[in-house]
């Protein structure tokens, strides 16, 4: 999958753009604030029906405008694809190949964008809530009934902590029995997918960082010398006191292990840098591998997080994957020493306006 023609229109500071972008690397240069970000969003809007800068549509669309729209065509195994998407502060209308969808979760069926930021750094550091995403993100792209596997848990978490919390307790072994089971199935498909994704960690890692043995492990949510059921009988007086299930799979985390110890203990802020971009190119390379699509990768601003030998680094290991990449800088010399200009497009930005430039 390549995006062959991309059109946005009214999103923030960029009126109205038209994109004949490079199968290959597409580098996005401009000033703070001119609108490169704006273009992966854009890309973003149309792969997932929502913006990863904020959840207010509103701030998103230009202002005095009531809706966005983006539209793209695709080259696809099948041939070509149109894809579309209009947001207003309402409502939100997707079209694949001109036929309307009633949900805009059928954008990622067709095109996947994956993004790695300066945000993205703090996946090690914060809560494991953002670290359990990154992995169903990954599972969910490796086996697509992961989804609904993981939808069915979580209607029946919920179910369960309505009984604990209005003390409903008389039905309560009928839904543990049930939330087990599930519960079994996603920790059993997130314990495949870290042992596939710590092997493509450690081969894109001995490019990078050198005399480090780095380890994921996979805590369960649960104590690991007991099987699911054992652990929630044991919790039920814990869980009937405080009103909600205090173990289980949605309390599962993973821990990266360097040396033995905990990665952000032992490394350098530097390496740590490497290391989460090291785990999105693992995933990158995972989802290439499983899904019949491609994936598109969006670098926003990545040159500020790295030196320019892990930077060409990254690069060339992309290009490997054969992957469309999308990549936003203020000083696009960073990248010139490696780009094959045959392969590559630059987009100049500036105050919303996006032209097209000869690389120099």
């Amino acid at each position: 999958m390549a995006f062959l023609d991309i059109h946005i229109q009214t999103v923030r500071n960029v009126q109205k753009a038209t994109l004949q972008p490079s199968k290959k690397l597409n580098i996005i240069v401009g000033p703070n604030g001119s609108g490169k970000t704006t273009v992966l969003e854009s890309l973003y809007l149309l792969s997932r029906g929502r913006s990863f800068r904020t959840r207010n549509i509103k701030k998103v669309i230009s202002h005095s405008k009531e809706s966005l729209v983006v539209f793209a065509k695709l080259s696809t195994k099948e041939g070509i694809s149109k894809i579309a998407i209009k947001k207003s502060e309402r409502k939100t209308t997707v079209r694949i190949n001109e036929k309307t969808q009633s949900k805009a979760s059928e954008l990622s069926r067709h095109l996947y964008t994956h993004l790695i930021r300066p945000e993205s750094q703090t996946l090690l550091e914060n809560g494991s809530a953002a670290r359990r995403g990154f992995i169903d993100l990954g599972v969910f792209h490796v086996k697509h009934q992961f989804l609904n596997i993981s939808k069915k848990y979580n209607q029946l978490l919920k179910q369960r902590n309505k009984l604990l919390k209005t003390r409903q307790f008389d039905t309560l072994n009928v839904w543990d029995t049930k939330l087990v089971e599930y519960g079994i199935m996603i920790t059993n498909e997130r314990e495949n997918y870290v042992r596939l994704m710590e092997k493509e960690l450690a081969a894109i890692l001995r490019g990078f960082i050198q005399d480090v043995d780095i380890k994921i492990e996979y805590l369960k949510g649960w104590d690991k010398d007991s099987s699911l059921a054992e652990a929630m009988a044991k919790a039920a007086d814990r869980d009937k006191r405080y009103g909600f299930s205090t173990i289980g799979t949605h309390k599962s985390d993973i821990k990266v292990m360097a040396n033995n110890k905990l990665a952000k203990d032992f490394l350098s802020r530097g390496q740590m840098k490497l290391l989460v971009i090291a785990l999105y190119l693992a995933q990158i390379k995972l989802m290439s591998k499983a899904a019949s699509k491609s994936v598109c990768v969006l670098l926003d601003d990545i040159g500020a997080e790295l030196d320019a030998d892990n930077l060409k680094k990254v690069m060339l290991l992309l290009e490997g994957l054969d992957t469309q990449v999308f990549v936003t800088t203020t000083n696009q010399k960073r990248f010139l020493a490696f780009i094959k200009k045959n392969e590559t497009k630059v987009f100049h930005v500036k105050h919303g306006e996006i032209q097209e430039k000869d690389i120099q």
